[in-house]
Order: structure tokens, then sequence, then C-alpha cells
């Protein structure tokens, strides 16, 4: 039975290393073990990583190089790891107003993947 972890990025600009602590822990989980399913679900202010051109502006040094929340986030999407973002911080969204690969889903999508055996992770930084 494959491993499934569920991890929340509630901010953005305001704590950038929040959004790549959340996706560098994900993605190393996902290479370490491909069958392990994991999901990213974007709230408050880390919705905003979910608009086309937002993430690509967001970036900081971390460990001797440029890390950027959009090429992380792209990335995450390309291995199979499967983002969602609340649409009640999205209203009036569209799904082409997106970056392709990341879904609108209603915020009880957190609770019926927790459901499912999803195991939710979070960081404070």
């Amino acid at each position: 039975m494959a491993k499934k972890f569920l991890f929340t990025i509630s901010h953005a600009t305001s704590s950038p290393l929040e959004a790549i602590g959340i996706l560098k822990i994900a993605s190393n989980m996902k290479a370490f073990e491909d069958d392990a399913e994991i999901a990213i679900f974007l709230l408050g202010e880390g919705a905003q990583l979910a608009k086309k051109g937002v993430a690509k502006t967001i970036s900081m040094e971390l460990e001797g190089a440029t890390a950027n929340v959009g090429e992380m986030l792209e990335m995450a999407i390309e291995i199979g790891i499967k983002v969602s973002v609340c649409h009640a911080f999205m209203p009036g969204a569209k799904q082409e107003d997106l970056l392709e690969g990341i879904q609108i889903q209603a915020s009880s999508n957190i609770g019926e993947l927790m459901l499912d055996g999803y195991v939710p992770f979070s960081i404070s930084i």
C-alpha cells in the first residue's frame, strides 16, 4: 500500500521559506519513494501561488543557490505531486487562470484526503 502525505502551503511572499521548504520536502519524498501519493493544498496567501506568473516571481537563497518557487512548483507537478488550490481563496478564478496541473478544490477536499488515508504534514518556519 502506498504511503500518502498531505502538505498545506498558506504563505507566499510573506514567508517564501515555507513554500520552498514544503516543496523541497515533498519533492524529495516523491523522489525517494515514487509510489508515494503526495498532495499539496494551497490556501490563504499560498493560494496566490496557483495563479499564472505569480510563483515564478518568488525566490530566495537557500543552501548556496537560488530557489525559485515557480520552478519548484512546476517540478513537483511534473513528478506526480497532486497540487490543489482552495476555491474560497480564489473567488472568480477559472482553471485557465492557474498554472497547468493545479486543480481548484473545495476546502472539504482536505478532509476527504485525510479520510482516504493521507497523513497531514506541516512545518512552521
